[in-house]
């Protein structure tokens, strides 16, 4: 089971396309807790913790991105509201 949580976390992760269906995040892993396990034996429990710690931080990446998308979004949107010409607009987002 670990592994393949820690394979979800690889590279493959990072680049699934990630899409919202009914409010939940879709990276094309499927995972199911099994269940009736008992407690973590505690020879994994050191790899357990990595895996939390690097969901937690592909939960701030996808979080990071996100925020930006919205901000981005956004600022399209104010320029589509105040601009009347059929013209192209030049949109500098870097700054």
């Amino acid at each position: 089971m670990l592994d393949e949580l820690e394979a979800s976390l690889g590279s493959g992760a990072r680049d699934a396309v990630l899409s919202a269906q009914g409010g939940q995040l879709v990276t094309g892993v499927q995972w199911r807790a099994p269940e009736h396990l008992g407690q973590l034996p505690r020879e994994l429990e050191e790899r357990a913790r990595q895996l939390l710690a690097g969901q937690l931080e592909l939960i701030r990446e996808i979080e990071d991105a996100r925020r930006s998308a919205g901000a981005h979004l956004a600022a399209v949107r104010t320029i589509l509201s105040t601009h009347l010409s059929d013209q192209p607009v030049y949109l500098d987002i870097a700054g």
